[in-house]
């Protein structure tokens, strides 16, 4: 049998949003908030082989004394990454290191026993998926605190986000100590 059109005709009930009182919701309550600004995920002034990565003051250290040659996480960054910002959680709160990095690994795929963490990812026993080789380190000359990331662009640092133009402009990788 063929669809057959009808005239459009108002609702005999209304259709508004009611509250868990059954009266109307108030005009304008109901409107999705719009982002005011252009998401962070593919903005143009940001740099994608380079991700700023909160991580704790200590790991930091058994990485820059080579003890810990991977840093593990629950996620992977995007394809490319080579240079992660280390940005030393409380009570540092500061960025003062780069580390060199490559492709990740999943487990079973280090097969290093010599580094803090290894095995255990290599066994499936951490909740991380990936590791990020340690292959090289470098020491800013002076360290990026929360105050000077704002002036470059990165604020409220949350796990990572993806480094800006300004700060891998200030601060070129030539320019740094090679601790290894």
């Amino acid at each position: 049998m063929p669809a057959e059109r009808t005239e459009k005709t108002k609702p005999s009930t209304s259709t508004r949003q009611l509250t868990l009182t059954g009266k109307p919701v108030p005009n304008g309550a109901t409107t999705t908030k719009k982002s005011k600004s252009k998401s962070k995920k593919d903005s143009p002034d940001r740099v994608y082989t380079d991700t700023v990565l909160c991580i704790k003051p200590e790991f930091v250290q058994m990485i820059a004394k080579k003890e810990k040659n991977h840093e593990y996480r629950k996620y992977q960054l995007r394809d490319g990454v080579v240079r992660l910002w280390l940005y030393e959680t409380a009570p540092v709160g500061a960025i003062k290191y780069v580390m060199l990095t490559g492709r990740p690994k999943t487990p079973g795929e280090v097969n290093d026993p010599t580094g803090v963490g290894n095995d255990d990812f290599d066994n499936g026993l951490k909740q991380s998926k990936f590791g990020y080789p340690a292959l090289g380190l470098y020491r800013l000359t002076q360290k990026l605190d929360t105050e000077e990331m704002k002036k470059y662009g990165i604020s409220g640092l949350q796990g990572y986000c993806y480094a800006t133009k300004k700060v891998v402009e200030a601060f070129p990788i030539e320019e740094m100590e090679r601790v290894f």
